[in-house]
């Protein structure tokens, strides 16, 4: 398959004031072997088509599955220019301690990434200044950068042959903020002759928020699963779409949308109730619940669908300030960063709210608060309507009804 290029930002220095340092739940569960097969994900009757690169349809082979177990090795790299300031391991463990813990959640056990960093600095063969890294590159300049630091790793003695992907990693001195970070898969890339499928540039200056880099080295390795941005692209990488409700949208802030979790197979389709016809009444239990989620879906179109979805403060969504029932969009034929993700703003105009106002920027704050409680309805242009009709042990009963 050809590479998929493209532009892969997170929103921008805003970031930082979206919330305090955030400290995830230590909860340790093991990789459940049944679940190491990569089984088919969005299938079925609410199944949407896909489409070519990031979508929100099935994704398609091109990219990384995340299931079972995999391998990434994480190139700790410096420049002749730019040389190191700080520990190598102490980098890398910023990083790969903060994703152990997030997948070891969202995924409910069911996806390990095993991070292997090269043991010291690596030293690329060119000045930090000769490469033109910078936000929005093409795909061409950064396989020449990640192909640069593979060869100079394996000229240090790492060994690539069981690796599935890189993270190539610059020290908090180099001077480009998590914004320039971006990931590709590829089909040219090679490591003494083993093939690499994929691979992430990070990025994050020493006064950049810890929260942001870490958010954004999720955010990358998300991108090489196959999902799309959901940042509006055209408003400096705003939020208005799907504001915190995903690390595609706000990186770092909150757990993943249930649909992405049923495109990666972390949800099966036994969890998802696919409304088809008539009515039906379903159980939701949050996204961020251990045992894993449960989610309701219409098929709307051929590339669309409606999705409602339980977010309570369990897990990775400890921090959010409003919970209830999700309600959003999904469409394949809308591009990475144009809104292929539409979350339904249940108070409009509220600012989110005396619980979310303090929230910035303002379209975080405005979606904050966009959770349906027991006794609230809301029906859809075309006619589709959940109503949520109770809470039970922090999961939400709803009613679908679809014309």
């Amino acid at each position: 398959m050809s590479a998929v290029a493209g532009h892969r930002r997170i929103p921008g220095s805003r970031a930082i004031a979206v919330a305090t340092a955030t400290a995830l739940t230590a909860v340790v569960m093991a990789l459940d072997p049944q679940h190491g097969s990569a089984a088919p994900a969005v299938s079925g009757d609410c199944a949407i088509a896909g489409a070519e690169g990031f979508s929100e349809g099935p994704t398609s082979p091109g990219f990384v599955r995340p299931v079972g177990h995999r391998k990434a090795i994480m190139i700790m790299v410096d420049f002749p220019d730019v040389p190191a300031a700080g520990s190598a391991p102490e980098r890398a463990a910023f990083f790969a301690d903060y994703g152990d813990r997030y997948l070891n959640l969202a995924s409910y056990g069911r996806y390990r990434l095993e991070l292997a960093p090269t043991r010291d600095w690596v030293r690329m063969p060119r000045s930090w200044s000769s490469y033109g890294i910078e936000r929005g590159i093409g795909s061409d300049v950064m396989r020449a950068y990640v192909q640069d630091a593979v060869d100079a790793a394996v000229e240090n003695g790492t060994d690539f042959s069981a690796a599935d992907f890189v993270y190539v990693v610059a020290d908090d001195n180099v001077p480009a903020r998590p914004t320039v970070s971006q990931a590709n898969t590829f089909d040219d890339l090679r490591a003494d002759g083993h093939r690499l499928r994929a691979a992430a540039l990070v990025f994050g200056r020493g006064q950049d928020s810890a929260l942001w880099q870490r958010g954004n080295f999720v955010h990358e390795a998300n991108h090489l699963y196959g999902l799309p941005d959901l940042y509006n692209v055209e408003r400096d990488a705003s939020v208005e779409y799907a504001g915190g409700w995903d690390t595609m949208s706000m990186a770092g802030i909150s757990d993943l949308l249930g649909w992405h979790k049923w495109k990666f197979g972390w949800i099966t389709d036994e969890q998802v109730t696919c409304v088809t016809d008539g009515s039906a009444t379903s159980t939701l239990r949050p996204v961020g619940s251990p045992d894993g989620a449960s989610i309701a879906v219409v098929k709307t179109g051929e590339h669309s669908a409606v999705v409602a979805e339980a977010r309570t403060r369990v897990g990775l969504d400890w921090n959010i300030c409003a919970e209830g029932v999700l309600l959003y969009t999904v469409d394949s034929g809308v591009p990475t960063g144009h809104g292929p993700v539409r979350v339904v703003d249940s108070r409009p105009a509220s600012g989110g709210g005396p619980a979310c106002t303090d929230r910035s920027p303002d379209e975080l704050a405005e979606l904050a608060d966009a959770p349906l409680g027991p006794g609230r309805r809301h029906t859809f242009a075309d006619g589709v309507s959940v109503e949520v009709t109770g809470r039970h042990a922090g999961s939400y009963r709803v009613q679908v009804r679809r014309p």
